[in-house]
């Protein structure tokens, strides 16, 4: 089954891209960006290198005590800096945020409509939260980039 089938209103009409959820991306990645500002002053700058420090943050608070509401801040927000890293890095490519229904959660889609590598950042940042076997961000980031870089016509891949 197509992962595209999950974008499907419920009388099966297609939702279209908008440009409001590309917008909410980057505010909230620019208010996590200004959270740790003081901690790590322009580090946290959107590139590959800023991974590591995201990947300490998200290690400090899954061994910290979070609130339900707390965890949920830093997944959304980290997550909008995860794809803020994604989009610096493959800004010559087509990029689109779409509403990931299932999950209630934005989807980063590179490459459509000629192929589709799909990154559900948040998703990856809560997975992180609660499991200590993921593998640390810079290594998922890189195997999500390994993808996009050979795509092929009609190649299908989700990241989370």
């Amino acid at each position: 089954m197509p992962f595209f089938r999950f974008f499907r209103k419920q009388n099966n009409q297609y939702i279209r891209p908008s440009i409001e959820l590309a917008s909410l991306v980057e505010r909230r990645a620019e208010e996590f960006g200004a959270f740790y500002k003081e901690r790590f002053g322009y580090r946290l700058n959107y590139r590959l290198g800023s991974l590591s420090i995201l990947d300490l943050i998200l290690s400090e608070a899954r061994y910290s005590a979070l609130s339900v509401e707390w965890k949920q801040w830093l997944a959304v927000h980290a997550g909008a800096y995860l794809f803020r890293v994604a989009s610096q890095r493959f800004h010559d490519w087509p990029l689109q945020y779409l509403w990931y229904h299932p999950l209630e959660q934005p989807v980063l889609v590179v490459g459509a409509p000629v192929f589709r590598i799909s990154l559900l950042a948040q998703q990856a940042v809560l997975q992180r939260l609660e499991d200590r076997e993921e593998p640390p961000l810079p290594l998922f980031f890189e195997r999500f980039e390994k993808a996009v870089l050979p795509a092929a016509e009609g190649d299908d891949l989700l990241f989370m």
